[in-house]
């Protein structure tokens, strides 16, 4: 029986595409398709992203030796008082060590940094690690962001998941609790931010990870940083049944009727501006009885028209007029990214529901 990695497809001509080659190469069109360490970037222009994501790698370092260097110059500042001399050198710090850590873990993967203009930083640095702390890192009675995510998601999708496709993966516990909790026989993870997922994908496979949380409004002096050692809780999981694709979440490169199961977890309200026709993508995908499992809090972005806002009732109507029966559903309040270093964070009200692909 041929597995998930014998339905990728070219994203150029959508002729089967092997991602297991040494040199990924599409027999149809001859698009070439390079990999981010051992992660296949299945994107058109392809090298071009890879350069994009080098130059920003070199515009984060010579940002992180700036601020770093602003922040030891306020410290020895005229009138700036002791304990505000020890904050801003402790920022200082915190500062140089986020940035070295990241740049150490993805300089690798990336081929090192590139000296060329960038149109502006990585958003896994500047918007999204906090992911990776919270996937992988933060421990304490308090942290059950996880494991909250897995139950709601349990209750909506009972039966074993089978081949799994999790779009917008970012740093990936969510898709790894799935594949090992709910019967996932295979999984495939998107996402287009090498950032999050190369740091994802080394802890995902059992490595431990050094990474430094930095916050620059804090309360105590002693609560700048955190250095937290990321790794996977229930050990690794290899690449022949959990695989990573740098890929767009709205086109994923996958041929039709190719998964069991797609997962949307804090996506669908965030990536597509047409959510219709983002539905026919997810029905393609599936196979007929095929599910749907979707998480997140329906919270657009400002620049969404309000007319597309789409409430709970909405989204449901979609689902039907798109040819899915939606099940079984449920709404909570809950804690979001929230930091055992600075105790902050949000409360979210979060849906999660699971719909059935119908036949024909």
């Amino acid at each position: 029986m041929s597995g998930l990695l014998d339905r990728v497809l070219c994203v150029g001509c959508a002729a089967g595409l092997d991602p297991r080659a040494p040199a990924i190469a599409c027999a149809g069109c001859g698009e070439s398709f390079p990999r981010v360490g051992s992660i296949p970037v299945l994107l058109p222009q392809a090298a071009a992203h890879v350069e994009l994501w080098r130059r920003q790698l070199a515009l984060l370092l010579a940002s992180g030796a700036k601020t770093k260097a602003g922040l030891e110059a306020e410290a020895r500042a005229p009138g700036v008082a002791r304990a505000g001399s020890v904050r801003l050198e402790a920022m200082a710090r915190a500062v140089g060590a986020q940035v070295d850590d990241f740049a150490a873990l993805l300089g690798p993967a990336l081929g090192g940094p590139l000296e060329e203009p960038a149109a502006g930083l990585p958003r896994g640095v500047v918007e999204y690690s906090y992911y990776l702390f919270r996937d992988w890192g933060w421990t304490g009675p308090d942290a059950r962001e996880n494991e909250q995510a897995l139950e709601a998601l349990r209750e909506v999708a009972p039966g074993d998941l089978g081949r799994v496709l999790v779009l917008g993966a970012g740093a990936c516990r969510l898709a790894t609790d799935l594949h090992r909790h709910l019967g996932a026989t295979e999984t495939a993870v998107v996402d287009i931010d090498p950032y999050l997922f190369v740091i994802a994908e080394a802890v995902v496979r059992g490595r431990a990870v050094r990474l430094t949380e930095a916050s620059l409004n804090v309360m105590e002096a002693s609560h700048v940083s955190m250095a937290w050692t990321l790794r996977a809780p229930e050990g690794p999981l290899g690449d022949d049944r959990f695989h990573f694709f740098l890929a767009n979440g709205l086109e994923p490169p996958f041929a039709d009727g190719a998964f069991d199961t797609v997962v949307t977890p804090w996506f669908i309200d965030r990536v597509p501006t047409d959510v219709p026709a983002f539905l026919a993508t997810l029905r393609r995908l599936l196979r007929p009885g095929g599910r749907w499992l979707n998480q997140g809090p329906l919270l657009y972005p400002p620049e969404v028209p309000i007319a597309r806002r789409h409430s709970r009732d909405e989204l449901f109507e979609l689902c039907a007029a798109a040819g899915f029966q939606v099940g079984a559903s449920n709404v909570a309040s809950r804690p979001y990214l929230v930091s055992p270093l600075t105790g902050a964070g949000k409360i979210e009200r979060v849906l999660t529901f699971s719909a059935l692909r119908r036949a024909g």
